[in-house]
Formats: C-alpha cells, structure tokens, sequence
C-alpha cells in the first residue's frame, strides 16, 4: 500500500500553516500591545476626571457645584459617587445611565485605582478623598471597561477573518508556486521513467533552473555513466572470455576424446595429451586471472597499498633475476640519477617492469639485447625499456594497449601470453597518474617510455 504524500500537497500545507501561525502570532501580538495600551488610556481617562472634579470642588462654593458641571467634568460613561466624612453617600451622578453598581465604599488616606468586577463586567474604580477648604469627604468614580473589550473582542474577529482570509491566499499562491517548484522534479521524473525503458545510455537533459535539480541531474548522470562502464564492463568480460576462453577449451576436449579413444592403451599419448590439457588449464587460469584484473575500473580497488621505492634498486634486482634466468640475454641499466623515488605499490611496479622486459624478450630474439633507462627532470621519473627486436608497424601502434591485439597473428599462441599483459600495465601505469608511450622502426627497436609525477 502506497502511503507517500504529493511533495506539491506537502509543501502548500507546510507553507500555509507556516504562514497562517506566523500571521496569527503577530496578530496577537499587535493585539496584546495595543490592548495595554488602550488599557492605559482608560485608567488616564479615570485619572483626568478625578483631577477635574478636584478642580471644580476646589473652584466652587459648597451648594454652588451642580450636577451639569459634575457631567462636564467626568467623560462619557462614567459615574462619580460622593460620601460625607461618615462614608455615607450623599450625591451621584452618572453620564451613563446603564452603570446601576456602587462598589462599597473604603475609607482612604490618598487617590487609589483598582479594576474590579461586577456581574461579569471589568470597572475601573478610583477612590480619592475630598479635603478643601469649602468641603470634605470621599468620592468614588467608576469607569466601566466595556468599550475596550469591545473593541478588543471586534481586533480579535479582524484578526480572525484577516488571518482566515490570509490562510486561503497562502493555500492558492503556495500551491502555484510548489507546482513552479516540482515541475523540475516532475520532468526529472519522466524522464527517468524514459532511461528506464529506453535504457541508461540516455542522459538527463533538463534546462539550468535550481541548484538542488542540476546537482540530481549531474550526480544521476555520472551514476548512469558508471553504471554504462561497469555494464559494458561485464559485456566486454563476457565477450573477452568466450572469445579466448574458447581455443583451449576446445584443445582440452579434443585431447579428452584422444585420451578416451587411445590413451588407455597407449601412455605416450596420455602423457603428451595431460600435459597439453594441463598446459592449457594453466593458460584458462591466467587468463580469467587477468581479465578480473582488467574490469577493475575503480583506482582505490585497482591500487594496493603504496610504498616508497627506489625504482634503480628494484629494476637491478630484476635484472640480476632475469640475468640467470636468461643467460643468453644482455640487459644493459643506466640512470641519471644514483636515486629516484616513487610513491607506488611495489608489487604493482615489479609487474608492469616485467610485462614490458618479458614483451621486449619475446619480440628481441636475434639481437637479445634490453636496455633498461631511469631520469628524474622537472619533477617527471621516466622509465626507458628498449629493445632491438622486430619493431612494431606505425599502423599498430595505436591498438598495442587494446585486449587481445597481437602485431603478429601467425605467432601469437607460439610467443605465449594472453595479449592482456600490456592492457594491464598500461591500467597500472594511470592508476597512478602516469603515461605510456610506444616509439618502434621495424626490424631495428622498440622503446617504451612510461613518465610518472615524482610524489
């Protein structure tokens, strides 16, 4: 059961509650302060009508202060309650006639301002004492608060139609603005579902819009393009195999079938008919071997573990070996420097330096004569092997490196090898950042020039 969500759906939701809560909390927060500061002005009013009606007292006469001037002195909605010096109420006058509560009297020293309730309604309460020269006694007004709350109540409504109003514009402009956003994903989309069925040597090709889609699309089509190499890869394993795998097979079955038919009787055809069917095992092996080797492509499984290696000492060694394992062969060493160093795993160094002196041998049978160079310039080791053999064709120069290429077909089972030992050294040579290059005149030498950056 499918229970993901439209990432258009997703993001006009997230975008519009985001949207509605920040606009309801500035809101409230508008309405907060402007709630205090009407408040304010409401205590200010109460405040402003206790300090007039002191005036008039002070002003006026006893007797001479009549009710016309009390209502002039208080604002709209409020009512003024005096008490003689027993706290018994003598006079009241109201601008509102709706205000029907008297809070109780308290007796006071000084003006004192308290918010009081009464059957669910906010009042304002000043109490102030009344000590002139033409009266004494108390006086209370009572300023109710209803006007703020309604108003506060009618800003709350605003806020809420306001914030509704501003929820479903979000909504539209949100949704139209995540399907601009998604529409690059939703072409990316398709044309996935396209590579899929057409295959992956398609690309992703989408025009340049947002940073986060042309990263997709880069990391998609390098993947993709990894995916091409290790698939044709396997294919060129496959076809690398069955083509060469099929020769000594064939050779291993026609000595079977010989065994079968003579063998039992006759031991020199057994022994000659194991012997070319071991040889031919062997020759399986080392090829499978090698084609292994070959469809690595990554440099961090292909390389080993790296050393330090003085390459003069390791190609005398070499040599000395080859020396007494080919006494009729003369292997010539010069350097331009006594030392020079390469950061290179050592196994691997040994192998390339043998795949090209065993390739110089095998083509050098006349003169039997292998020169081996070293040279550190401008930072840049070069390794020299030359011999003065056959030589190789310019026209076969180019496809040296391929799998399989031979120069000479007529004499390619009887010189040995699989024709993948210079696939793999030129593979080993640029896992390390080198270079190889071939220089040859027919019937006169071969030189191979391999450069690596000194590390």
């Amino acid at each position: 059961m499918n229970n993901s969500t439209s990432l258009k759906t997703k993001w006009t939701l997230i975008t519009t509650s985001i949207t509605f809560i920040i606009f309801m909390l500035f809101s409230f927060f508008i309405i907060y302060f402007i709630s205090i500061y009407l408040k304010e002005q409401e205590y200010d009013s109460a405040r402003r009508s206790t300090v007039d009606i002191g005036k008039l007292l002070v002003s006026e006469n006893p007797g001479e202060v009549s009710t016309v001037d009390i209502r002039a002195a208080i604002t709209d909605h409020q009512k003024v309650i005096f008490y003689d010096t027993a706290g018994q109420p003598y006079s009241s006058v109201s601008s509102d006639q709706t205000i029907r509560w008297t809070p109780r009297f308290k007796r006071i020293t000084r003006v004192e301002i308290t918010e009081e309730t009464y059957s669910n309604e906010a009042y304002i309460v000043v109490r102030a004492p009344i000590n002139t020269m033409q009266s004494a006694g108390f006086l209370t007004i009572v300023h109710p608060l209803k006007i703020y709350h309604s108003i506060i109540q009618y800003m709350f409504v605003l806020a809420g139609i306001f914030g509704l109003t501003a929820l479903f514009i979000t909504a539209i402009i949100s949704y139209f603005f995540s399907n601009h956003i998604t529409k690059p994903i939703r072409k990316l989309s398709e044309q996935m579902k396209q590579i899929q069925r057409d295959g992956f040597q398609n690309k992703l090709t989408l025009p340049k819009s947002y940073y986060e889609t042309d990263d997709m699309i880069n990391t998609f089509n390098n993947m993709m393009a990894q995916l091409e190499t290790s698939f044709n890869q396997q294919k060129q394993f496959v076809e690398d195999a069955s083509h060469e795998l099929r020769t000594p097979l064939q050779i291993i079955q026609g000595h079977l079938n010989l065994i079968n038919r003579w063998g039992k009787n006759k031991p020199e055809v057994l022994d000659e008919s194991l012997k070319i069917s071991l040889d031919e095992m062997n020759r399986i092996t080392n090829l499978v071997e090698e084609l292994l080797l070959l469809t690595k492509d990554d440099k961090g499984q292909y390389n080993r573990e790296v050393d330090t290696i003085a390459i003069n000492d390791e190609i005398q060694a070499r040599l000395k070996s080859l020396a007494q394992l080919h006494p009729d062969y003369r292997f010539e060493f010069h350097s331009s420097h006594k030392a020079i160093k390469l950061q290179m795993n050592r196994h691997q160094f040994e192998q390339l330096l043998l795949i090209f002196i065993d390739n110089a041998m095998k083509y050098d049978k006349d003169e039997q004569h292998i020169i081996i160079r070293t040279s550190l310039k401008n930072k840049v080791v070069q390794l020299e092997i030359i011999d003065h053999g056959a030589g190789i064709p310019k026209e076969d120069i180019p496809f040296i490196f391929d799998r399989f290429y031979r120069v000479d077909k007529s004499r390619s089972r009887e010189m040995g090898g699989n024709g993948l030992g210079l696939s793999i050294a030129r593979k080993i040579i640029e896992s390390y950042g080198g270079t190889v290059k071939i220089d040859s005149e027919l019937n006169k030498y071969t030189k191979v020039m391999i450069q690596f950056s000194e590390l």
